[in-house]
C-alpha cells in the first residue's frame, strides 16, 4: 500500500509538472526579441511587389513564358521554353501565378484585418489592401478559373473552391467599401508614403483605381452575366475614374532591372515580338502604328545590312525543329528593346551598323499594372453598350489610343519620336470609327486598340481576348498539350499540382460548370467568342 501512494505522488508530481509545462510552452519558448505584430507599412510594398510579379524570375516564369505569349505580344525563340506551344511547367504556373495571390496577397491581407481592432489607425492602409488583393484574385480566378477564395489565406489547409461568379460577385463588394472607406477621411490613421510603391500614400489615386477596376471588372461580366455586368459598370461610371496618364497604377521595379523586369530579360536572345504583334502594329491603319519603334527594334539583321526585313515577328508555337531555321533566329526578328532600352538603335539606317554591336542607352519604365488608355476604352465599350454615364463611344475611343501614344512616349527624347504619323494611324484602315458600323466592328475595334494599349500586360490582354474573341490572333504553330488541340487556343491554366495532389477541393467534378478541371475547359465569364 505505501508502494502505491509513492507511486501514486510521483505520477501526480509528474503529471503537474508536466501540465504546468504545458501551460506555459508558448510563453517559454517565445523569442522575446522576435515582433509579434507587423506593421501594415511594411507588409505593404511586399504585397505590391509580389503580388503583380515585379521580380524578374516570377515575372518571367509566370507572364513572359505563359500569358504574353498567350496574348501573342512574344514568342519563344529559345528550343528549351516549351510554354508557347501549350507545354505544362507546374512550377512556372506556382511561382508566377499561384504564389502571388495566395501567399502575398490574399494571406497578407487577412493578418493586417486581425489588427484592426487593436489598431485602428490601419484602417486605411487595409482599405488599399483590399482593393489590391480584389486585383490578384480577379487575376487568379481569370487564370484559373473557380479557385479557393472566401476560406483562402487563413490558414486552412484544404480551403474550399468557389465559383468564379461568387468570386467576381465578392471583388465588387470589396472595392466599393474599400472606395467608400477611403474617401470617408478617418482621422489618425497612421501615415505612409515610400510604403506605397504604387501612389506614394496619394488615397484619391487608389479611389480611381477602385473605381476604375470595377468597370473593368462589369464588362467581363458583359457576355456571361449582362444585368450585373451593367449595374457594376454604371455605378463605378458614377464615380471618379482615372482621368488622365498621371493616373497610371505603375510599379517602379529596382534601377537595374530599367523599371521594369521586362527589360532585364529582353536582351537574353530567348523570345522576340510575335508575328501577330508585328503585322497588326504594321498593318491595322494606313501608317505604321507609331508606337511600333518605341516598343520594338528594328531587326539586327536590317542594322547589319543582312536582312531586307525591317521589323518582323515569331509566328506562336514553333516547334524546337523549326526555331533553328536563319528567318526565325533572333537576329532577323524585333527584340523587345525599342528606344525605351536602347533609344538609338532604331535611329540607325539599313546596313550602318557593324555586325555583332551592342546597342547602347536605357530608358527606366515603370511596370504598369492599369493605365488610362484602358479606362477610355472601356468607357467606350460601356457607351457602346449603352450604359448610363459612359459618353461618347468614338470619344472614348480616340481618347485612348492617344493616351497610349503619350504614355509610350513619356520619358523619350523628342528627337527620337514623330507625333507627324498620329492622326493619320487614327483615321485610316480598319483603325477608322465608323458611326454605320456593325457592334460587332466597333467591339473589335475597341479591344484590339486595348490590346495595343494595355502592352506589355499579357495577363489581361490574354483574358481580354477569352472574353471577346478580338484581336484576331493566330493558332499555335504546334500544340504539346494533348488537350488543346489544332486550331484551338488555350482556356485556362490547370490547377497546380500541389493543389491536385493535397486538396481533394481540387478534384470536384462540379468546379468550372461541371467540367472540372484542364487547360481546355472554359471559365465562368467565357462564352466561346473565339473557337
Amino acid at each position: 500500500m505505501k508502494l502505491s501512494i509513492k507511486k501514486l505522488s510521483v505520477i501526480c508530481l509528474i503529471g503537474s509538472l508536466t501540465a504546468g509545462c504545458t501551460g506555459n510552452f508558448e510563453e517559454m519558448n517565445r523569442n522575446p526579441l522576435a515582433a509579434t505584430e507587423v506593421s501594415p507599412s511594411l507588409i505593404l510594398p511586399k504585397m505590391i511587389d509580389y503580388g503583380f510579379n515585379c521580380r524578374s524570375w516570377e515575372y518571367q516564369v509566370g507572364d513572359n513564358l505563359h500569358t504574353n505569349l498567350y496574348a501573342q505580344y512574344f514568342a519563344n525563340t529559345a528550343s528549351y521554353f516549351p510554354s508557347d506551344r501549350y507545354e505544362w511547367k507546374d512550377g512556372w504556373v506556382k511561382d508566377g501565378f499561384w504564389r502571388s495571390y495566395y501567399v502575398y496577397l490574399s494571406k497578407n491581407l487577412h493578418e493586417v484585418q486581425a489588427m484592426l481592432d487593436k489598431h485602428p489607425e490601419y484602417d486605411n492602409m487595409y482599405q488599399v489592401m483590399r482593393i489590391i488583393s480584389a486585383m490578384g484574385a480577379a487575376r487568379t480566378t481569370d487564370c484559373f478559373g473557380d479557385v479557393p477564395y472566401f476560406e483562402a489565406g487563413q490558414g486552412i489547409i484544404e480551403p474550399k473552391y468557389d465559383a468564379q461568379k461568387d468570386i467576381y460577385y465578392d471583388i465588387f463588394k470589396e472595392l466599393t467599401e474599400a472606395a467608400t472607406a477611403l474617401k470617408s477621411n478617418k482621422a489618425n490613421q497612421l501615415s505612409y508614403g515610400n510604403e506605397d510603391i504604387l501612389f506614394g500614400g496619394d488615397l484619391t489615386k487608389w479611389v480611381k483605381l477602385a473605381n476604375s477596376l470595377r468597370l473593368r471588372y462589369a464588362l467581363r461580366l458583359s457576355f456571361i452575366d449582362p444585368a450585373k455586368a451593367k449595374s457594376e459598370g454604371e455605378a463605378a461610371l458614377k464615380e471618379n475614374l482615372m482621368s488622365s496618364n498621371n493616373d497610371n497604377a505603375a510599379i517602379k521595379n529596382a534601377e537595374a532591372n530599367a523599371g521594369h523586369s521586362l527589360w532585364t530579360i529582353s536582351f537574353w536572345n530567348e523570345f522576340r515580338a510575335s508575328k501577330t504583334m508585328i503585322d497588326i502594329m504594321l498593318t491595322e491603319s494606313s501608317v505604321q502604328d507609331p508606337r511600333l519603334p518605341l516598343w520594338f527594334s528594328q531587326t539586327q539583321g536590317y542594322a547589319y545590312g543582312t536582312s531586307e526585313v525591317q521589323y518582323r515577328g515569331v509566328p506562336n508555337g514553333l516547334p524546337a525543329s523549326e526555331l533553328t531555321k536563319p528567318e526565325y533566329a533572333p537576329v532577323n526578328n524585333s527584340c523587345i528593346w525599342g528606344l525605351y532600352v536602347y533609344p538609338e538603335w532604331n535611329q540607325k539606317a539599313k546596313g550602318s551598323v557593324q555586325e555583332g554591336s551592342v546597342p547602347q542607352g536605357t530608358i527606366v519604365k515603370p511596370q504598369t499594372i492599369m493605365n488610362y488608355a484602358e479606362v477610355c476604352l472601356l468607357k467606350a465599350e460601356a457607351a457602346l453598350r449603352g450604359w448610363a454615364g459612359a459618353g461618347d463611344a468614338k470619344e472614348n475611343y480616340i481618347a485612348g489610343i492617344r493616351a497610349s501614344f503619350d504614355e509610350a512616349r513619356a520619358g523619350v527624347s523628342a528627337s527620337l519620336y514623330s507625333t507627324a504619323a498620329d492622326d493619320a494611324y487614327i483615321n485610316g484602315g480598319d483603325v477608322k470609327w465608323d458611326a454605320a458600323a456593325s457592334f460587332e466592328t466597333k467591339l473589335k475595334q475597341i479591344i484590339t486598340q486595348k490590346w495595343i494599349g494595355i502592352y506589355p500586360n499579357g495577363t489581361e490582354a490574354w483574358t481580354e481576348f477569352r472574353r471577346t474573341g478580338y484581336p484576331a490572333l493566330a493558332p499555335v504553330v504546334q500544340s504539346d498539350n494533348e488537350l488543346i488541340k489544332a486550331g484551338e487556343f488555350i482556356k485556362k491554366f490547370r490547377y497546380i499540382d500541389d493543389e491536385r495532389n493535397l486538396n481533394h477541393y481540387s478534384k470536384e467534378s462540379s468546379l468550372n460548370q461541371g467540367k472540372g478541371d484542364g487547360q481546355n475547359v472554359r471559365v465562368w465569364w467565357d462564352t466561346n467568342r473565339y473557337n
